[in-house]
């Protein structure tokens, strides 16, 4: 992966409001490969006290996301077209790591899978989606 990718990727993590708003962290970035990690705090957890389950879809998608971001042409950005989410075990963990990995890539779709686990290794989630590759209209 080139220098001017890994900074473009770098400056949009950083400039996305939800990721400052959910601590989410962008971990490391490398060709076809993503790994985002976001501390499991309180405002994130649903009525049982688990980590809720829309922050789990947010973690695995940026992760898809940036791992997809990693091969797409640099006048290019990416959204979301659709996502499945196993959920297997409930968050209880003090931190998670979403692992994004591309499966397959076309000129406009992007197929990408991502695992949730926490610290010691134990998947906790699994997505797989389909990023939309959208160019730039500058």
């Amino acid at each position: 992966m080139n220098k001017e990718i890994l900074e473009k990727a770098e400056n949009i993590f950083k400039n996305q409001e939800f990721q400052n708003l959910t601590g989410m962290k962008l971990e490391k970035l490398e060709d076809k490969k993503s790994i985002i990690s976001c501390e499991n705090k309180k405002e994130l957890s649903q009525g049982l006290g688990y980590m809720h389950g829309g922050m789990v879809a947010s973690i695995l998608d940026t992760a898809g996301g940036f791992a997809a971001f990693t091969v797409i042409p640099s006048n290019c950005h990416l959204v979301t077209s659709e996502l499945k989410i196993n959920y297997m075990r409930p968050v209880i963990s003090k931190k998670v790591f979403g692992i994004g990995e591309v499966i397959s890539q076309g000129k406009k779709l992007i197929v990408v899978e991502a695992t949730l686990k926490d610290e010691e290794d134990n998947m906790l989630a699994k997505m797989m989606a389909t990023m939309f590759v959208v160019e730039d209209k500058k």
